[in-house]
């Protein structure tokens, strides 16, 4: 017959990857990198604040190894879904002048607790190839800046704790990168709720310190305690105002010297550590302010570990 009046047929197809979850936990060992990129707006200019951030040293290399993410798929229009990129997604977060540590294996408490780093998933979207069981040794081994010699050993000593790896940027990640299921990325954050955080800080007072140890606990008094915290006024900008209720499960303090002190102590998730310490204008109550009954701040805070629920 005659097919002179028959339209021509455009046929279109589209491939994509469904998205895979990557999960492990990561510690960070510098106090000028942030968990995701951190940006400020000063004078009507945006500034970056941190040289850089866990996200971005974790990210990009888990892409390389899939040998890119495809952006094919992707629709240029605002508001439409976007087929191909990564995802980053933490159980929680620092500051970012807090280091996220693990305790040292020499203490036995470590493994018997199950303290680790900080979860995290990864959701990768449309990758060119998924990567195998050697290649997610390879991406850890990339972002740790190690080798695989022995993957049981996490990584380089930092006093009485350790960190993953020995990246110069202080962000590592656990031997244990794993495929993990889509709930582990969606559930990740309520997860969190369950979790026992440790902590330790360095700590000024402004009046002179007991002259021990022993003197100095007694005045801090039993443990657990509870806390009436109303929302820190450092992050009243972006959350409600409001009074919640948190415990510190355990807390020792260690003499440094007449104004300076340490603390080790451990809290249910969601306690804000730094205003347990200096009392926020008296929005946290109790303090180790009100306890000591003087003026103290805290200089340094590092989170040693994240203890999973029972």
């Amino acid at each position: 017959g005659d097919n002179n009046d028959v339209g021509a047929l455009d046929i279109h197809v589209a491939v994509w990857r469904r998205p895979f979850y990557l999960g492990s936990c990561y510690t960070k060992t510098r106090r000028d990198v942030s968990q995701t990129p951190f940006f400020v707006t000063e004078n009507g200019k945006r500034l970056r604040l941190g040289v850089s951030s866990v996200e971005e040293q974790i990210l990009p290399i888990i892409e390389r190894y899939c040998n890119g993410i495809s952006t094919l798929n992707n629709n240029s229009k605002g508001g439409e879904v976007q087929f191909g990129m990564a995802k980053f997604h933490a159980s929680g977060r620092e500051d970012l002048d807090v280091r996220m540590i693990v305790p040292s294996l020499a203490s036995a408490e470590a493994p018997a607790k199950k303290i680790s780093g900080r979860p995290f998933v990864c959701e990768i979207i449309d990758a060119f190839s998924m990567p195998s069981p050697l290649v997610l040794k390879s991406i850890v081994d990339d972002i740790n800046h190690t080798q695989s010699t022995n993957t049981s050993s996490p990584g380089q000593e930092e006093g009485s704790a350790i960190s993953y790896g020995c990246n110069p940027m202080g962000v590592g990640i656990a031997n244990s990168l794993r495929f993990v299921s889509p709930d582990s990325f969606k559930t990740l954050q309520s997860q969190t709720e369950d979790k026992v955080k440790h902590y330790g800080c360095l700590c000024w007072s402004k009046a002179s310190l007991p002259d021990s140890d022993t003197k100095l606990n007694e005045l801090l008094g039993s443990f657990p305690l509870e806390l009436k915290q109303r929302t820190p006024l450092r992050v009243l900008h972006r959350r409600s105002n409001m009074i919640r209720e948190r415990h510190v499960l355990t807390c020792s303090a260690t003499r440094v010297d007449d104004h300076y002190f340490r603390l080790h102590l451990s809290t249910d998730a969601g306690t804000y550590v730094k205003e347990f310490v200096h009392g926020d204008l008296g929005r946290t109550i109790p303090s180790v302010s009100k306890l000591l009954g003087c003026k103290t701040d805290i200089l340094e805070l590092d989170c040693e570990g994240i203890q999973a629920g029972d």
